[in-house]
């Protein structure tokens, strides 16, 4: 409690609106109401309260903040710091910890106000800062919990909290929370890739596979991602898109090369951020058109290359120079670098 670099982080307690800050205290762990075995823990957190190897094991860090207890009808509850507080007492034996001790003053927002202050004091270096997925999760509850379907809104949440987020991603938080919570909306939302391959394959009578790896037959023996059907396609993005389209190019060649049979290849699309019919449909339209789209420009740039008799329809015109001492630098020349491939690939 004498840490000088303790005392300056522990006189600037972070002022919260539903809460009145009420005085820095080392406090009888033993006294929180709710941290036993059906006690609460960090909901704001995507993966769960992490402990780490390194944590209190030589004492308390000066430069992390204190607990966060809240008092709320004359009892203690752990807010913030479930992570130190299971490493002190179930690891280390040590029940008491300094924290800031704060009064509920609006019992109607205590989840709200909760979910708060959990996303805002594990900013601090010692820390791992909440994430974006963080925030992700407990907006949806928090906008599900206060019928909230108003952009402006959530992003004032959001900037309620204590975070390093900049703008633009603040803006991207606010905009999954709002399509992700389904709020005042009849579109369903798949999350990740993975949950739209699995209902895919679920649909098609299909196994189930993500990320499995093979030696590549073309480049043997590096390894490479399995192409098979079908091919998931994010339709709101046209990099999403060409990524597709290169997936089912690239399977069809392997097949041909290696000797198999060429079979069709199945796109099955799912649409993201959409917040109402038109634009799901808007989506699936775009997706559908672009794929026709780049089906055109490879076969005629196929042809075209045929008419060129070997020739290679492209060149290298050199690399940035990025290299000091080498490329760049006092008293070397500015130019691009001529760069012929020093690897064994074919």
């Amino acid at each position: 409690m004498n840490n000088e670099l303790f005392q300056t982080i522990c006189s600037n307690p972070p002022a919260i609106e539903g809460l009145e800050f009420s005085e820095l205290a080392v406090v009888d762990l033993k006294e929180l109401v709710n941290t036993g075995d059906d006690g609460w823990a960090n909901e704001a957190r995507a993966g769960g309260v992490k402990l780490k190897k390194n944590d209190l094991h030589k004492g308390w860090d000066p430069s992390e903040r204190p607990l966060v207890v809240i008092r709320k009808d004359g009892e203690l509850y752990l807010w913030d710091g479930f992570n130190r507080y299971y490493k002190l007492t179930d690891q280390l034996g040590v029940w008491s910890a300094p924290a800031w001790i704060y009064d509920l003053v609006d019992p109607t927002k205590e989840k709200d106000l909760m979910e708060i202050v959990q996303l805002s004091f594990n900013n601090h270096g010692s820390s791992e800062e909440s994430t974006r997925q963080d925030f992700v999760n407990t907006g949806v509850r928090w906008a599900a919990r206060n019928d909230v379907t108003d952009l402006d809104e959530i992003r004032d949440w959001i900037n309620a909290s204590d975070h390093n987020h900049t703008k633009r991603n603040v803006d991207k938080i606010a905009s999954s929370i709002l399509c992700e919570s389904e709020v005042g909306t009849n579109v369903r939302h798949i999350k990740t890739g993975s949950a739209a391959r699995k209902e895919a394959c679920e649909y098609l009578d299909r196994p189930f596979e993500y990320n499995k790896k093979e030696v590549d037959p073309l480049d043997k023996p590096n390894m490479v991602s399995v192409i098979d059907n079908p091919i998931m396609m994010a339709c709101n993005n046209d990099d999403y898109i060409k990524d597709a389209f290169i997936a089912h190019m690239t399977k069809q060649v392997r097949q041909f090369k290696t000797g198999q049979k060429v079979d069709v290849t199945e796109f099955v699309g799912y649409t993201k951020n959409c917040e109402d019919q038109k634009s799901v449909e808007d989506q699936r339209n775009a997706a559908m058109k672009r794929i026709d789209q780049l089906e055109e420009i490879v076969s005629t740039y196929a042809f075209l290359k045929m008419q060129l008799n070997g020739k290679s329809p492209y060149e290298w015109k050199g690399f940035l120079p990025q290299l000091f001492g080498r490329e760049c630098g006092e008293g070397i020349i500015k130019s691009l670098i001529r760069w012929f491939r020093t690897d064994t690939a074919t």
